[in-house]
């Protein structure tokens, strides 16, 4: 089959002569239509995430049902489903208290195991959600916002809250909806792109701001007590200390966006004593697939204008580099 393989740090090579991957029992076979190229690849890519080589990367993944293991249940070949990439084993500490996300022998199918940049992917049965309402793009959009629905979940936004949200690229603009359908008062946005505050425009948010020199000044007239709840979605250390200001005494701060392992920063211990501020990690999914599934095929979050490219695999080089870069105006799929 055709695959693109990671080989070594920055190394991909796509190739058309990789095996098929063999199922066990409880596995089916997902012929992969639509994967999301997704910041922590890049990381992955860089040799930043615990790689093991060779790997075929790929985490946000919609298919098509290519055969199924001898005791599942459920599915059959043609089903159409989203990949819940989380595999854990049940049984350690960490899954029996319910942080399956901290599960001590955690996999992810495209992260610890290969992925969806390949035309056949081996995942569990019980990984597999079946859609059939929204498109293999759209449903590939589903592992994103459900680690968007559990970030939401751990800053635990109060109806009426004023809400600001660091990002507007795919993240912040599911992190701005998921606020409002929270029951959040109002949604202020921040980035450096006016096309992209534009789309948050539609999307709902009450103000968008452009970041400049003149930032503090601007979100101060928005927030004169500052905002309930503040959330990175741009994973750059700078931009998390220099925002930890903008939180309302009591408020909370969701650090969402994946900044790298060495990254530091610098922040007053006496500050959030004295500020009352809660300071909030949320790592990956943990069981809010299918509540992520729902807000999107029930229109409560809309994905549809968030897609910028659909590339084929021997692009995924160049949508990395992109990633990289900053300068993928949204979300770039891989497509099949």
């Amino acid at each position: 089959m055709k695959a693109a393989v990671l080989e070594a740090v920055k190394k991909i090579a796509v190739r058309h002569d990789v095996a098929p991957p063999q199922i066990g029992p409880r596995d089916v076979l997902v012929r992969a239509k639509a994967c999301g190229i997704c910041g922590t690849d890049v990381h992955i890519w860089e040799g930043d995430f615990f790689p093991t080589f060779p790997l075929i990367p790929g985490h946000e993944l919609a298919g098509e049902v290519a055969a199924v293991g001898d005791e599942v249940e459920g599915l059959r070949p043609g089903d159409r489903v989203m990949v819940d990439p989380t595999v854990t084993c049940e049984e350690c500490h960490f899954c029996m208290i319910n942080r399956q996300n901290h599960c001590l022998k955690w996999n992810a199918v495209g992260v610890t195991r290969d992925g969806g940049f390949a035309e056949l992917v081996r995942v569990p049965a019980k990984n597999c959600y079946r859609f059939e309402r929204v498109s293999f793009s759209e449903a590939a959009f589903c592992e994103p916002l459900a680690c968007v629905v559990f970030g939401q979940d751990r800053a635990r936004i109060e109806i009426g809250s004023e809400v600001l949200v660091l990002g507007a690229g795919p993240i912040g603009q599911l992190h701005l909806q998921a606020s409002l359908a929270n029951g959040a008062a109002a949604v202020t946005v921040v980035d450096v792109v006016e096309s992209k505050l534009d789309l948050a425009r539609q999307h709902g948010a009450a103000e968008v701001v452009l970041a400049d020199n003149a930032l503090q000044a601007k979100l101060k007239k928005i927030a004169p007590y500052g905002f309930d709840v503040v959330i990175d979605a741009t994973g750059i250390a700078r931009v998390l200390g220099d925002s930890i200001q903008y939180v309302k005494n009591g408020g909370r701060y969701l650090v969402f966006g994946v900044c790298g392992p060495q990254d530091k920063v610098e922040i007053s211990p006496f500050e959030i004593y004295r500020r009352d501020l809660e300071i909030i990690g949320s790592f990956a999914i943990r069981r809010t697939y299918d509540r992520a599934f729902k807000l999107m095929e029930r229109g409560a979050i809309d994905v549809r204008k968030l897609l910028s490219e659909a590339m084929p695999v021997e692009e995924l080089p160049r949508g990395l580099e992109m990633m990289k870069k900053g300068t993928a105006p949204m979300k770039l799929q891989v497509v099949f």
